[in-house]
């Protein structure tokens, strides 16, 4: 009978919490006392507006934005040990989520890009949405006690979690929890950015209890190994050497592992009590993508510490890191099989990319025909070194074939140096109602490594999976990842990239700032208010841009970013409804003045030519240097 009733109660329990008010967390526990049940849950309507977020131009009526949105998450939590080990032995939780923009069927769920082929020109990449309001697993994990899963009488908390998880560094800065972020939703603020964990593991416990604990974390990123057709895949024919092997290979994983040391080093009633965490992880990218895809690869490691003191006026912390590893980038044959458009007939053919004529007239290819064939033969087989670009390698029937002067990238290795440090403090003023705060931070910047192919030094701060906006002193704009961050850029005709380059994350950037928090205490509606004012620079300055010749100064542009504004507010109309809003207004740096005018894409590219050479300045919907603002309001249901 018990038995029975066992496999009735969690079915039961679900339907049971979807006709009851939501009001509070539905719990229950088994007819044994083994298993307590614990369903809650979340509904988030919200509203968002924003203009000038994208390009700092009112010359740009496009670039204004709205939308409403809902995030709708359902937990479920199971305990599992309670009457026989008198404690949790195993926990399960799973978290589904359903997420849209209302009107907008294409931001529930995108698929992944494929890339396109018509006959032997790789054309592009395509993907598309799922248009229905699905749900899916936000997170899902399974917690053991090692000592009841292993028969063994440990004197400390020893325990293992495996399944989709978050698990962070510090204040999240050197390793965050924001696996598959969508960058797109960043730049309003919000607690709810991260749809799903990365799968991983993590072996946890105290060394000493309550004073010394740690936690051992591994997690998969990305699998390439998972099937014959990843494994398989012909991405590699471009590389020096891999012609005749162009398979991915086996072992293409995307992982990471990271440790952590926490010491509570004393906690007294009167003095206060301080925490030190000392962490470092390592993270291995074999397939990263510069030009194309697979052509580098890179193994990073960090190592830094935070610490933190909190006493009955004064809280005060600091966080320090140190990136160490290397990027090694592939050497590469850009020469690749393309569509063109005949001249003198109007049909479409297939050409050789990067090689030419003496008359400078792309290659054909034409594999089918005798001559074709010898012709694609030498190609292939040419020599594969810079020393090459530019030089005739054969001659075939007559017709001299010259590579162009950009055909081959030879290997190079970066070595990683960036740092990063963050320090707030912070102090009631009045009562345990009004607190005062302040927060600096520097992340090392430099320019784009890959714009030349040598050996070299990137001593700019690499973040992963970070979206860290303050602790004491809250970044609604710049730190989310709206304002465009552009690192330096070669002159227009030079490889790799035509347009800048925006950066995300916490890098090359120095800021501090100051904030108030007021929340009163006994007051029938609880609420809080939040302004915080931040300035913010570049670490590492960029060059100026002249809009007129469309080049780069050799000058170097101001490295002031701007003035943000900013205020969260938060009000329980009810004791499980709040009341939202965050606003901010961005004032633009002289930085953006310096480089006002710079295209990001080719069709800003082409509103350059419309600027009078004769010296008359045309507004053109480019990155300008005007006011940005942004607000969202909403509504958060807890049951």
């Amino acid at each position: 009978m018990n038995r029975y009733n066992n496999s009735l109660f969690l079915p039961l329990l679900l339907l049971f919490s979807c006709i009851v008010p939501a009001q509070a967390k539905v719990q229950g526990t088994s007819p044994d006392g083994n298993f307590d049940y614990i369903f809650s849950g979340k509904f988030k309507p919200e509203m968002f507006f924003g203009k000038n977020i994208g390009l700092l131009n009112n010359d740009n009526p496009d670039d204004k934005v709205w939308y409403m949105r809902h995030t709708l998450d359902f937990n479920f939590d199971v305990l599992y040990g309670a009457k026989t080990y008198n404690r949790s032995v195993a926990e399960l939780m799973i978290t589904m989520r359903n997420k849209s923009v209302w009107g907008n069927r294409e931001s529930i769920a995108r698929i992944t890009t494929a890339p396109v082929k018509i006959l032997d020109v790789v054309t592009g990449e395509h993907n598309h949405a799922l248009a229905r309001h699905v749900f899916w697993m936000r997170e899902g994990w399974l917690r053991l006690d090692l000592a009841q899963v292993m028969g063994l009488n440990f004197d400390n908390r020893q325990e293992f979690t495996l399944g989709a998880f978050p698990f962070q560094l510090g204040r999240g800065i050197s390793l965050g929890d924001a696996y598959s972020v969508n960058p797109g939703l960043l730049g309003f603020y919000t607690d709810d950015a991260i749809d799903q964990y990365a799968f991983g593991a993590k072996v946890s416990g105290d060394l000493v209890k309550n004073i010394l604990s740690y936690d051992i974390y591994t997690a998969i990123l990305q699998n390439k190994s998972s099937n014959l057709g990843d494994v398989g895949r012909r991405i590699l024919g471009q590389e020096f050497g891999k012609r005749l092997k162009p398979q991915r290979g086996f072992g293409k994983v995307d992982y990471l592992v990271a440790g952590r040391l926490r010491w509570n080093i004393f906690d007294h009633k009167r003095y206060g009590k301080l925490n030190l965490e000392s962490y470092g992880l390592f993270y291995n990218d074999p397939e990263q993508k510069i030009e194309f895809l697979g052509d580098a690869s890179s193994r990073l490691g960090t190592i830094g510490a935070a610490l933190a003191y909190t006493q009955d006026k004064v809280e005060f912390g600091f966080e320090c890191a140190i990136n160490v590893g290397n990027q090694k980038v592939k050497g590469w044959d850009r020469n690749t099989i393309q569509f063109s458009v005949d001249a003198d007939t109007g049909f479409v053919k297939e050409i050789n990319s990067h090689v030419v004529d003496e008359d400078g007239n792309n290659i054909t290819y034409n594999p089918s025909s005798s001559m074709g064939k010898e012709i694609q033969t030498a190609i292939n087989n040419a020599p594969q070194s810079e020393s090459q670009n530019g030089q005739e390698f054969s001659v075939v029937d007559g017709m001299p074939l010259i590579n162009k002067t950009d055909r081959f990238r030879n290997p190079y290795t970066n070595l990683f140096q960036g740092w990063m440090f963050v320090a707030d403090l912070a102090t009631w003023i009045y009562k345990k109602d009004l607190k005062l705060a302040f927060e600096l931070g520097v992340a090392s910047g430099d320019d784009n490594p890959n714009t030349q192919t040598k050996d070299g030094d990137f001593t700019g701060f690499i973040p992963i999976q970070s979206i860290y906006s303050g602790k004491s002193v809250r970044s609604d704009f710049v730190l989310g990842g709206r304002l465009k961050r552009l690192v330096d850029a070669p002159q227009f005709e030079e490889r790799p990239r035509r347009f800048v380059q925006q950066l995300s994350g916490f890098t090359n950037i120095i800021y501090c700032g100051s904030g108030l928090n007021w929340e009163p205490k006994g007051w029938s509606k609880k609420f809080a208010i939040n302004p915080n004012i931040l300035a913010f620079w570049q670490e590492k300055p960029t060059r100026k841009f002249d809009a007129f010749t469309k080049k780069f100064l050799d000058e170097r542009a101001s490295t002031y970013l701007g003035l943000e504004l900013n205020t969260f507010a938060n009000c329980y109309i009810l004791e499980n409804l709040n009341l939202y809003f965050v606003g901010a207004l961005v004032f633009p740096g002289s930085h953006f003045t310096d480089i006002r005018g710079i295209p990001l894409n080719s069709e800003q590219d082409k509103a350059l030519d419309r600027l009078d050479p004769t010296g008359v300045t045309d507004r053109i919907p480019n990155l300008g240097d005007d006011t940005a603002f942004t607000f969202n309001i909403g509504l958060e249901f807890k049951f």
